[in-house]
């Protein structure tokens, strides 16, 4: 027999990784676990991270992207991405994985981005594949898919973003943005999800100096800000940045991109 002072902190160790992985989906129905898209809330036309191709199909992006991100400041959880994009012209291809893991759960979404992007005019899709799996016992697979169109002219643009689509997590995005100097750019974003509150976010960009650059968000459903810092040399980059949770510690993230 199990006495109950272990049995009370098994239960209360399996309780708090419920919540996790329950909170996980609820902040946000699409992942949005690169650095810099933990760092602007998910309004990906201020990214310049080949990992967001997972959050947008037409990011118009060339480069390798790895990251790390632990989601609320979890031990527990881990969550891993790899992606790479090429281009040829006007045409570019994008492909990785996220791979979030727990000694009771995994689950990997892998997918494949086309997109086309001809003066300042970008459309493209993406499909993704969702596996996971409990105690490693047989997982489940599903599918999905992202649908997108933007106009990027210079600084200023506006993206819509179809995203999940025939999934729970289903979710349609709209943002712009807009320079306010040379070395400062804004986005407003509007999201409307299946299952959960629509709400707005804002995102900043400054370029603080050759090498560093700054970026802030912030969302109205639920209250959250994120902010993160990248330094820029030559041809990659490394950022680093946090994002804060009405009920739960911050989230942390940390990448390293490669253009080209």
């Amino acid at each position: 027999m199990i006495p109950k002072a272990n049995w009370l902190s098994i239960n209360v160790k399996y309780l708090a990784i419920l919540l996790l992985l329950t909170c996980i989906p609820l902040t946000a129905s699409v992942g949005e676990y690169s650095a810099m898209a933990n760092a602007l809330s998910g309004i990906t036309l201020l990214s310049d991270s080949v990992a967001d191709y997972a959050i947008s199909p037409v990011m118009a992006q060339k480069g390798l992207s790895t990251f790390y991100n632990r989601p609320f400041n979890s031990s527990e959880l881990t969550i891993l991405g790899l992606h790479n994009a090429v281009g040829r012209k006007n045409i570019f291809v994008g492909v990785g994985t996220t791979y979030l893991h727990h000694e009771d759960y995994v689950k990997h979404e892998p997918y494949l981005n086309l997109n086309y992007r001809f003066h300042g005019l970008g459309i493209g899709a993406t499909g993704h594949m969702m596996y996971d799996s409990v105690k490693g016992e047989d997982g489940e697979f599903d599918f999905a898919y992202d649908l997108g169109a933007a106009y990027i002219r210079g600084d200023y643009g506006l993206e819509l973003k179809l995203l999940r689509g025939d999934s729970a997590d289903e979710q349609l995005a709209f943002g712009m943005k807009a320079a306010l100097s040379p070395e400062v750019t804004t986005a407003l974003g509007y999201v409307k999800e299946k299952n959960h509150d629509d709400y707005f976010r804002f995102g900043i960009a400054a370029e603080l100096h050759e090498y560093v650059s700054l970026y802030g968000s912030w969302q109205n459903e639920p209250n959250r800000f994120g902010m993160g810092v990248q330094l820029n040399l030559d041809s990659w980059s490394v950022m680093y940045s946090v994002r804060t949770h009405t009920a739960l510690d911050p989230t942390h993230a940390i990448s390293l991109d490669i253009y080209w």
